[in-house]
């Protein structure tokens, strides 16, 4: 099949995809929300979690044509669809940094790491479809919890044909998205013509929110070439799980480091003096039995907080929870910092904490979209940036609406992903009154366990 079949093939895909659950949420009525052109977010408490800390009471967020036009009080504009932020958080969208979104038809399959990685054997069991609709669901999962950005890590791919279905998948539930397609696929070094293909093909269809990634998870002796191909290709982040710190004369601070449990004070020394970025891996990794995410070692070695992004890693094994992972990052870092184990021990100490909730979400939002290389476009509100943009319920039963409680504190260490009211990517309304929109959600997940049993069956397990 030429690609461009492959193209339109993949396409038809999405379009019965779309039929079969784009058309309702959980069975029931479809949310209706505005969609797109001009909104004006009104009277919600206003955390921009810019450089400089910039909060509002009560405050408003205009935006035109996918771009934040201003934050500020009593703001005007004729004619925009008004969001009622009362009660809510307003707040820029959360972004996510290193995701093997192809396995997410694992969940309930691999309970620890020993699963886990026997059954990445099923990835030669895998159809384009499966990539489609695998993708297309974690997706999904990431808009729903407030993830406004993500890096789909797409090392089971085995060709274009598959990571054309990432893409595709992609595109079509309207997150926005690093992809990174694999340096090599089946033993084979990935073609030069396959990058700039995929390339081009985002930069016409990606709707300027998907742009190219290149990992380099076993690629050996071509690792530098296939760094120097990126850089000529202008492809970023560049990535693989473990071994490039063998490269040094390569590294620089496109690169992004992940995991770290087991990280030396050399390798922290290359990070910081490269430039290198690191996504965090704090469910996965506690859930496994490798250790916390490496917060404080990093920090007190001068590894800068802009440089850290959060990551969900595997959904097959934890739900992508942006809420969890602020938690599991700031009560990581204290008990890496004190080294106590008793309480009245710590209460007697009375530390100075290094990573402080403000520095759990500004990870989670800025922090992420520097470790993209995304800084200039979304992490925050102001004017200039994308709308990605959430809105967070302080009403719930779990929240507290009170104008003096401390916000970031109750986000990270009260928050939950229910509390997600709204979500706009590009300017454009995916979820509303906690709902997304124009999604069926019982129908996707059906469709999920179908693809899961018929993936068992291909690959033996049934």
């Amino acid at each position: 099949m030429t690609r461009r079949g492959l193209l339109g093939s993949i396409g038809a895909l999405a379009a019965a995809a779309s039929s079969a659950s784009l058309s309702g949420c959980g069975g029931a009525e479809a949310a209706t929300s505005p969609s797109s052109g001009e909104l004006l977010i009104k009277g919600g408490r206003v955390l921009a979690l810019d450089a400089a800390g910039s909060q509002l009471a009560t405050g408003d967020v205009h935006i035109k044509n996918g771009i934040i036009v201003a934050v500020g009080e009593n703001i005007t504009a004729a004619g925009a669809q008004e969001i009622d932020a009362t009660g809510t958080v307003v707040m820029p969208g959360f972004v996510e940094t290193h995701w093997h979104m192809w396995n997410g038809l694992w969940k309930g399959m691999a309970n620890d790491a020993t699963e886990y990685f026997r059954l990445r054997s099923l990835a030669s069991s895998y159809t384009v479809q499966d990539h489609y609709l695998a993708v297309r669901y974690a997706a999904l999962q990431a808009l729903n919890v407030g993830i406004t950005t993500c890096h789909d890590w797409a090392d089971g791919v085995r060709n274009y044909a598959d990571f054309a279905a990432h893409m595709m998948a992609l595109s079509e539930v309207g997150i926005r998205a690093k992809a990174s397609y694999p340096g090599t696929s089946s033993g084979n070094v990935t073609r030069r013509e396959d990058l700039v293909q995929a390339r081009d093909w985002l930069q016409s269809n990606g709707q300027n929110r998907i742009q190219l990634g290149l990992l380099l998870d076993g690629a050996g002796a071509q690792f530098e070439q296939q760094v120097r191909l990126a850089r000529e290709l202008g492809i970023a982040p560049i990535t693989n799980h473990e071994g490039f710190f063998n490269h040094p004369n390569v590294l620089g601070p496109e690169f992004v480091y992940t995991h770290g449990t087991d990280v030396s004070d050399a390798e922290i020394d290359a990070i910081r003096s490269n430039n290198i970025k690191v996504a965090l891996c704090p469910t996965t990794d506690p859930m496994i039995g490798v250790g916390l995410p490496p917060v404080y070692q990093l920090l007190s070695k001068g590894v800068k907080r802009e440089n850290m992004g959060f990551s969900v890693d595997v959904s097959c094994q934890t739900s992508p929870e942006p809420f969890e992972m602020m938690r599991t990052l700031v009560n990581a870092s204290r008990i890496q910092q004190t080294g106590l184990n008793a309480i009245f021990d710590v209460v007697r100490a009375a530390p100075k904490w290094i990573f402080g909730y403000g520095d759990a979400l500004r990870v989670a939002t800025a922090g992420g979209a520097n470790v993209l290389g995304l800084s200039e476009e979304v992490g925050a509100l102001a004017a200039g940036k994308k709308a990605d943009v959430i809105l967070v319920r302080l009403d719930d039963i779990n929240m507290q609406p009170s104008a003096g409680s401390n916000i970031e504190y109750q986000l990270v260490q009260c928050g939950s992903s229910h509390n997600v009211d709204t979500v706009i990517v590009d300017g454009i309304v995916r979820k509303r009154h906690g709902r997304l929109v124009d999604v069926d959600v019982k129908a996707l997940t059906r469709d999920v366990a179908a693809a899961q049993e018929a993936l068992k069956l291909r690959g033996g397990l049934s």
